[in-house]
């Protein structure tokens, strides 16, 4: 998605009192965090249909700057908190008033173009206004593209709070965006959006401090675009909506949201695209599981067992949110000791004495109970304790062989179908279907060992 700035590494030299020198941009001592929040929404309309998703892409960055042969150089590191959890690395060269360009290359389309807003020759006080205009190309399947910005930015306001001395600047202008690109290269199928709209923008300084606090910026952009239709390629209206926010945050959070999921063993929940990325690390009596979600959400279990049954459990969750929520539990006899932050501790008593402890799309923490309860003949009384909403699901649940797997199942409080998981007598989670969210599929992907195992397991069941 568009990256329009990156921009909390960065300082300005403060002024004097007197507020009558020029800023310009110095290096910070330590590495910078930022959380990036970017909601967008691209869309086609076709008669009375809206062809669209839309998306929030969440971000952790974190920037290095270092003061080189009187320029600026800027080591960026950007970490996607998304089920593909991608780690992106780059390097830019930054002038004192904060003209970017990456090292060794071309500024590209999709690069940050401009990782800080761009200072005018004058001290930044209440009042002084200034224009700024920064714009790339690219080459697509439909011919050149675009992104060019024009703003106007005025200083708002100089300001104390909390302790604080800031700067508050806002800007207006106008984005134009072309793009373009190949759904099926082969069959001539492509998509492409050219459009134009307002941009709003703003920003905090703490000068004394000698570094940007915040910034955040808005987009409402409409046009046309080409989608491919029943017989080639409709030019159709379309548009995007976007916003994004940039805001620092800890070491010591960026890390925590940051956090690898636990083990290699890896399988994507899929309803209508990917939902979710399961990552899984186990043996008989332990297993370590992780789960990341599209929107920045991210859970890292740990449970240990005895003969199929919990012995202790701790998850961890994280979001966009500044809280993080750490669970943990430990079993005696037929009792549950629960602790969860910002809870009083609770005693616990299981339902039936079959049950298991997992929140919603980590099922993976169910298998060495369902591998230690045997095969049935009927449903048995079976619960799941879920951590997150801290309440009991009850139903009925039962085990069979199918194959050299094992297949367990169970339907639970008003649930209209039944979830299945099938399981390889080692432990290990194959396939799940009905899996949380209702209709979803959770397999490997394309392409691994592990999908191959699994689509030639299911080819033998097919006369079935």
């Amino acid at each position: 998605m568009i990256r329009l700035s990156t921009c909390l590494a960065v300082a300005l030299i403060a002024a004097p009192a007197s507020g009558q020198q020029a800023a310009t941009y110095r290096a910070q001592a330590d590495s910078q965090f930022i959380m990036v929040i970017n909601p967008y929404h691209m869309y086609w309309v076709r008669g009375t249909d809206t062809l669209s998703q839309p998306v929030l892409e969440v971000q952790v960055e974190t920037e290095v700057w270092r003061q080189v042969q009187g320029q600026l150089e800027v080591f960026d590191r950007v970490a996607n908190l998304n089920t593909a959890r991608t780690v992106r690395y780059d390097t830019f060269t930054v002038s004192p008033r904060g003209v970017s360009q990456p090292l060794g290359r071309a500024l590209g389309f999709k690069d940050n173009n401009d990782i800080v807003p761009h200072l005018p020759d004058r001290p930044l006080v209440s009042g002084v206004a200034w224009s700024d205009t920064v714009q790339t190309t690219s080459r697509g399947p439909a011919g050149d593209g675009v992104l060019a910005l024009m703003r106007d930015f005025r200083v708002l306001r100089v300001f104390d709070s909390a302790g604080m001395h800031l700067t508050e600047v806002a800007a207006t202008g106008t984005v134009h965006y072309k793009d373009s690109w190949w759904v099926d290269s082969a069959a001539g199928k492509l998509l492409s959006l050219d459009a134009i709209g307002p941009h709003k923008e703003g920003f905090f300084y703490a000068p004394r401090d000698g570094r940007l606090i915040s910034r955040w910026w808005s987009m409402n952009l409409v046009g046309h675009g080409v989608i491919p239709g029943a017989t080639g390629l409709d030019t159709v209206p379309a548009g995007l909506v976007s916003a994004q926010s940039e805001l620092p945050i800890s070491r010591e959070r960026a890390h925590l949201l940051t956090r690898d999921l636990p083990g290699a063993d890896t399988t994507f929940t899929f309803n209508r695209g990917v939902v979710f990325v399961h990552t899984v690390e186990h043996d008989s009596a332990h297993v370590a599981s992780g789960m990341a979600r599209a929107d920045g959400l991210v859970g890292t279990a740990d449970a240990h067992y005895q003969r199929g049954s919990v012995l202790s459990f701790a998850v961890t969750w994280t979001d966009t949110s500044a809280a993080v929520r750490r669970i943990s539990m430990s079993v005696s006899h037929d009792s549950l000791r629960l602790t969860d932050m910002g809870h009083a501790d609770t005693v616990l008593f299981a339902p039936t004495p079959w049950w298991g402890v997992a929140d919603y799309a980590m099922g993976e923490l169910l298998i060495p109970t369902f591998l230690a309860h045997g095969s049935d003949t009927a449903a048995a009384p079976f619960a799941i304790y879920r951590p997150y909403p801290r309440h009991w699901d009850t139903g009925t649940a039962k085990t069979r062989p199918l194959g050299e797997y094992l297949l367990a199942s169970y339907r639970l409080g008003s649930d209209t179908a039944a979830t299945y998981f099938l399981i390889s007598r080692s432990g290990e989670l194959l396939m799940g279907e009905n899996s949380d969210p209702t209709g979803a599929e959770r397999m490997p992907a394309e392409g691994t060992p592990k999908r191959a195992k699994l689509d030639a397991f299911l080819k033998t069941l097919q006369p079935r």
